[in-house]
């Protein structure tokens, strides 16, 4: 049985076309991952206290706006939002 060249050069070439392609999936998922990972900020919930001053702390698991918080006197939750660090 005669040993065809061809198709064996052909199988090679798709295989390294293949690993190539892998590759290069791999590097752009990582790529979006560490974007994602820059872009997160830290939850900050604002907390305005009965004598009119505001407090910012880390968001707590419950926090909602219009909830009472123990921060200070007749605190009342009044906004919660994301930092994030702006791109130029």
């Amino acid at each position: 049985m005669p040993i065809d060249y061809g198709l064996i050069a052909m199988f090679i070439t798709a295989v390294a076309v293949l690993g190539v392609m892998v590759y290069l999936f791999m590097r752009s998922s990582e790529r979006i991952s560490s974007e994602e990972a820059r872009r997160e900020g830290r939850v900050v919930t604002v907390v305005k206290c009965g004598d009119g001053n505001e407090k910012t702390r880390d968001y707590r698991e419950g926090d909602y706006v219009g909830s009472r918080a123990d921060d200070c006197p007749d605190g009342v939750v009044v906004g919660i939002y994301k930092e994030t660090s702006q791109e130029r």
